[in-house]
C-alpha cells in the first residue's frame, strides 16, 4: 500500500494519477505503516517502511547542498533527461549534480530504508498534462507514462511490492482503436465550392509537385488527374462517386470493429471560442440523415457510430440537440463524441457529460501526432465526474497534409512505428483517425492505412471500437486494489478482453 501525502486541492489529481498507475494507495493516515510513502508536501511527516518518495520543484532545507540548484520550467516545458528518457517538465524543477550532468532524482539508503528525492511536483505536472496538455514540440513523448514509470522503478528498486493492473488486456500488448471522422462522404454533394476547388488544386497541381519532388510515383499522378477529369461526370451522376466509399474501409479492416464519427447537421459551421462564428468551410455539405443507409450497413458489420460534434463542445443545449439527432439515426450510438476540427476547451468535458455523452475522443493534435495529454490511456478529465477521454494519437491529415507535417510515406512510417513502440512499452491505446475520404483521390492514403492496420495487429494490438476501449478502461477503474488481493502474479491484468464490444 502507498500512503500519499498531498495538498487537499490536489486530491482529485492524485486519484486520477492512481487510476492510470493502477496500484494500491490511500491518503496517508497517521499511525499506519506503509511500505511506500509518497509526499508532495514540504515538511510533511511520514516515512515508508521500505521507500519514501519526496516530490517538489523547490529547494528544501535538506536539499541545501553545494551540488543542488533550482531551475524553473519555461511555459512550453523544459526537457530533462532521466534513465535514458527525455522528460518534459512544465512546473518548477530541481536538479542535483554538476550542470553538465544533472540528476533529476537523488536516492539515499538509511537503515535499510530508501529515501528518494524527486526534483519536481508530480501532481502539478499531472494537472498540467490533463488540463493544458503538451505543446507540439513534445508531442512524441508519453510524459505522463514516464512519470508513472519513474515511480514504478523506485518502488521496484526499493524491494517494495507493487501489485498493479496494467493498462492493456491480458494476452495483448496495447489496444488498437480505428476511427474515422466523416467530413465529406460524397463528392456529388459539392458543386463549385471551396471543397471542390481544393480537391482540383491538390489533384492537378499538388500531385505534380509531389511527383517532381520524388515523394510520389507517376501512378499517383495519373490516378489523381483521371479523378479530376471525372469530376463533372460524378456530379451529374454518370460516374461512380469515388468519395462515397465506406465499403473499402470494411474490406481493409477485415472484420476489425471501427468507429465512424458523423456530423449531425449539414451547413452548420458552428462557433469558435468566445462565440464568434467558425469559418464557413467548417460547415459540411451533409448531415447524419443523408448517410443513414451507409450507417446501417456499417453498424451491421459491427462498427460503432459516434457524434462528430459541431457546437457540443461549448453549448450544452447544442450538445443535447446533436446527441438527440444521432440517437435518432444510428442504433449503435451510445454517447461517443469527437469534436469537428478538434474544437475543445477546459469546460467541454462537463458540458458534454451534462448533455449525456459517455466519452470524448477529441484530445489530440491537428498538426502532428502524439500524446497531447502525455498518455495513450483512457482518463477522466478533471472537470468531469463520469465522462472519460480516449486520447487521439495518430491522424492522417497531420501526417500528410502540406500545411501540417507533410511527410513522405517512409517518414510517416517512422513516426507511426515510434508511437507503436511506446504503446508496446506502456500499454494503453493507439487511437487512429483516418478520414472518410482519405482512401480516394486526391489523397490516396488507403495503402498506408491498410498496411498500418496489419502492422498494429502484428505488434500485438487488440482491436476494438472507441466505445469498446473506453468500456475496458471503465472496468479497470472499477477494479478495487485497496484490499488484500493476493500475490502480484494473480492481478497483473483483468480477465482477457473479448473481441466483441
Amino acid at each position: 500500500m502507498i500512503g500519499v501525502i498531498a495538498d487537499a486541492a490536489d486530491l482529485r489529481v492524485v486519484a486520477e494519477f492512481f487510476e492510470l498507475f493502477k496500484t494500491r494507495w490511500e491518503v496517508y493516515r497517521s499511525g499506519t505503516n506503509y511500505e511506500v510513502v509518497l509526499t508532495s508536501q514540504p515538511g510533511a511527516e511520514g516515512v515508508g517502511q521500505r521507500l519514501t518518495v519526496r516530490y517538489g520543484g523547490r529547494p528544501r532545507e535538506a536539499d541545501d547542498r553545494p551540488d543542488s540548484f533550482p531551475a524553473s520550467a519555461d511555459p512550453g516545458g523544459r526537457l530533462v533527461f532521466h534513465e535514458g528518457d527525455s522528460l518534459p517538465l512544465y512546473g518548477e524543477s530541481l536538479h542535483w549534480g554538476p550542470q553538465e550532468a544533472p540528476r533529476l532524482v537523488r536516492v539515499q539508503v538509511r537503515d535499510g530504508r530508501t529515501i528518494a528525492r524527486v526534483g519536481y511536483d508530480l501532481f502539478t505536472e499531472v494537472r498540467w498534462l490533463l488540463t493544458r496538455g503538451q505543446p507540439i514540440e513534445h508531442a512524441a513523448i508519453p510524459t505522463l507514462e514516464l512519470h508513472i514509470e519513474l515511480l514504478r522503478r523506485l518502488i521496484a528498486d526499493s524491494g517494495a511490492s507493487c501489485p498493479e493492473v496494467r493498462p492493456v488486456p491480458e494476452g495483448y500488448r496495447f489496444i488498437a482503436v480505428l476511427t474515422h471522422d466523416v467530413d465529406h462522404p460524397a463528392l456529388r454533394l459539392h458543386r463549385c465550392d471551396r471543397t471542390v476547388l481544393g480537391f482540383l488544386t491538390r489533384a492537378l497541381l499538388g500531385s505534380l509537385v509531389k511527383v517532381l519532388q520524388g515523394h510520389e510515383s507517376g501512378g499517383y499522378l495519373v490516378r489523381n488527374w483521371a479523378a479530376a477529369l471525372k469530376l463533372p461526370l460524378v456530379q451529374v451522376g454518370l460516374a461512380r462517386d469515388f468519395w462515397r466509399d465506406f465499403p473499402t474501409y470494411l474490406r481493409l479492416e477485415r472484420g476489425r470493429p471501427s468507429t465512424f464519427f458523423v456530423l449531425p447537421f449539414a451547413n452548420r459551421p458552428g462557433r469558435r471560442r468566445g462565440g464568434a462564428r467558425a469559418p464557413r468551410i467548417r460547415g459540411a455539405a451533409y448531415g447524419a440523415r443523408d448517410v443513414a443507409s451507409e450507417l446501417e450497413t456499417l453498424q451491421e458489420a459491427g462498427c460503432e457510430i459516434g457524434l462528430h460534434g459541431i457546437d457540443a463542445w461549448c453549448d450544452e443545449a447544442a450538445a443535447r440537440e446533436e446527441i438527440q439527432e444521432l440517437t435518432g439515426v444510428a442504433k449503435s450510438f451510445r454517447g461517443g463524441v469527437r469534436m469537428h476540427w478538434l474544437y475543445f476547451h477546459e469546460d467541454s468535458p462537463l458540458i458534454l457529460e451534462r448533455a449525456g455523452a459517455a466519452y470524448d475522443s477529441t484530445i489530440g493534435y491537428n498538426d502532428t501526432i502524439g500524446y497531447r495529454a502525455g498518455t495513450g490511456q483512457v482518463y477522466r478529465p478533471l472537470g468531469a465526474t463520469k465522462l472519460l477521454e480516449l486520447p487521439l494519437i495518430v491522424m492522417d491529415t497531420a501526417l500528410f497534409y502540406p500545411s501540417h507535417l507533410n511527410l513522405t510515406t517512409a517518414e510517416a512510417w517512422k513516426r507511426v512505428e515510434a508511437i507503436v513502440a511506446q504503446a508496446v512499452r506502456f500499454g494503453g491505446c493507439v487511437t487512429v483517425n483516418w478520414h472518410d475520404r482519405s482512401l480516394a483521390p486526391e489523397r490516396q492514403w488507403g495503402k498506408f492505412y491498410g498496411d498500418m492496420v496489419r502492422y498494429l495487429e502484428a505488434q500485438g494490438g487488440w482491436f476494438t471500437t472507441a466505445e469498446g476501449a473506453v468500456n475496458w478502461f471503465r472496468k479497470r477503474r472499477e477494479t478495487n486494489l485497496h484490499h488484500e488481493v493476493g500475490p502480484p502474479s494473480k492481478i497483473q491484468a483483468i480477465p482477457r478482453a473479448s473481441t466483441q464490444n
